[in-house]
Formats: structure tokens, sequence, C-alpha cells
């Protein structure tokens, strides 16, 4: 498998599709993030407080009825572009997925949300 092959699979598209992502420092160490998100035709915002942008994404897609658990996280920095592989989990069933970004912020951000494509593509199919 080549690694555009590779990308294609771990990181397509799906009924998510992330539009924005933004983080602000909040008071006690932790940040505000802000998504606009579009789910199949509807465009919607949400935020959330947490300790860093794993966190708050992770609780974006859940309040979006898209939870994930990361059981796995992987990062590398190929040609100056900061990749990350995660093992997610939702109801005992796990899909690998993959992002990239210029941070490692944003990296796992994508990531996250191909992880939340890949196991609603998962319920769908009844595996």
């Amino acid at each position: 498998m080549t690694w555009q092959e590779f990308t294609d699979e771990y990181s397509r598209g799906g009924t998510i599709r992330l539009g924005s992502f933004s983080a602000v420092p909040c008071s006690g160490d932790l940040i505000e993030c802000r998504a606009t998100l579009a789910i199949a035709d509807r465009i919607m915002s949400r935020s959330a407080v947490a300790a860093g942008p794993v966190g708050a994404m992770t609780s974006i897609l859940y309040d979006v009825g898209a939870p994930v658990q990361i059981v796995r996280l992987h990062q590398r920095v190929v040609d100056g572009l900061v990749t990350t592989f995660l093992l997610c989990e939702h109801d005992g069933r796990q899909a690998w997925a993959v992002g990239e970004g210029a941070s490692s912020d944003e990296a796992n951000v994508h990531a996250l949300v191909a992880g939340a494509n890949r196991l609603l593509e998962s319920d769908r199919a009844g595996v």
C-alpha cells in the first residue's frame, strides 16, 4: 500500500467533516476549543473546555453523538508534516485512523475526526 492509499483509507472523510478548529487559553491551564462541523447536511458550532485539544475534541465529538475513546496514539514527523495514528474505540469496536497537520494538535484533531467517521461506518455496516 502506498502512503497515499494508506492516508486515503484511514483519513478519508465521512459523515463528520471538520470546517474549523481553534483553541484559546482559559484559566487554570485549560483551553477553550471551538469547532465548526458539518454532519451530513447540518453545519454546527461547538465548544469545549479541557486540558488540551484532544480532550476538547473528544468532548465535542461526544456532544454530537460520535463518542471516541483513544486506545493508542503514535506520532511521526515526515517532511515537516506531523502525522498522528490513533486506535479509537467505541462500544467494544476499534478502528485505526490517521490525521495530518502542521502541529501535533492539528494532526490529533484530524485523526480524532477520522476515527469517529471510521467507527460510525462500522456502526452502519453492523461490524
